[in-house]
Formats: structure tokens, C-alpha cells, sequence
């Protein structure tokens, strides 16, 4: 006689039940790691793209004015100081803008949006499942 000890399929049940929780459970706290370390990133760069923004708006007045004055000294014969003083203002701020949004843009594109190691962790885990599915 062949005696086989078989679990029943209620006791199947609760322990796949039991495994999709812990698996759940674990992918939703990876979930929640990697977005708590994307929302850090953010709340480093936010103050950097402040930053830029100011001194690129500032730039931007700056320019203004040394286009106005640039057109003041092209219709009315006065001495320069207005221009380049507008000038130099204006190469500063446009500099250190640009080097402070580019400093926060390349901190943003680094890290990306995307939670890559829980979308790379659920593509496995897919693929194990349809290795599983083959194999029963």
C-alpha cells in the first residue's frame, strides 16, 4: 500500500495565502524605501532649482537693463558705465544660474523617477512566476 502525506488543500491555501502576503508585504516595502529616497533627492534639489530660477529671472532683468541702456547709449551720446555695469551684472547671474540648474538637473537625472529596483525586482519575480507555471 502506498501511504503518501499529502497536505490538504485547505492547509495549501493558507500557506499561499501566507506567501502572497510576505511577497506583497515585501514588495510594497521596497516600494516605500525607494520613494522615500526619491523624495529626499527631491527635497535636496528643489532648494538648488529655487536657487536657479531667482538668479535666472535676475538674469533676465539684468539683461533688460542692459539692453535699455545699451539703447540709451546707441541714441544718446553718453558715456558707457550704464551698459557695462548691466553687462557684467547679467554674465554673472546668467553663469551662476545656469551652473546651480544644471548642478540640481544633473542630481535629478541621476536618481531618475522611476522606482528602478522595485520595477527590476517585479520583472524577476514575473519571470519566476511563468518558470513556476511552466514547471506544474
Amino acid at each position: 500500500q502506498d501511504v503518501h502525506t499529502e497536505k490538504s488543500l485547505a492547509t495549501v491555501l493558507a500557506e499561499t495565502k501566507e506567501e502572497l502576503k510576505e511577497f506583497v508585504s515585501t514588495r510594497l516595502e521596497m516600494l516605500s524605501a525607494e520613494l522615500r529616497e526619491k523624495v529626499r533627492t527631491w527635497k535636496q534639489a528643489i532648494p538648488f532649482l529655487l536657487i536657479a530660477a531667482v538668479l535666472l529671472v535676475t538674469g533676465w532683468i539684468a539683461l533688460t537693463f542692459t539692453l535699455i541702456a545699451l539703447l540709451h547709449v546707441a541714441f544718446i551720446a553718453s558715456v558707457y558705465s550704464w551698459f557695462f555695469a548691466g553687462l557684467v551684472v547679467t554674465v554673472f547671474y546668467l553663469v551662476v544660474g545656469g551652473l546651480v540648474g544644471w548642478f540640481a538637473y544633473r542630481e535629478l537625472t541621476a536618481t531618475g523617477l522611476k522606482p528602478t529596483r522595485t520595477l527590476e525586482v517585479l520583472k524577476q519575480d514575473q519571470i519566476w512566476m511563468k518558470n513556476e507555471a511552466r514547471t506544474t
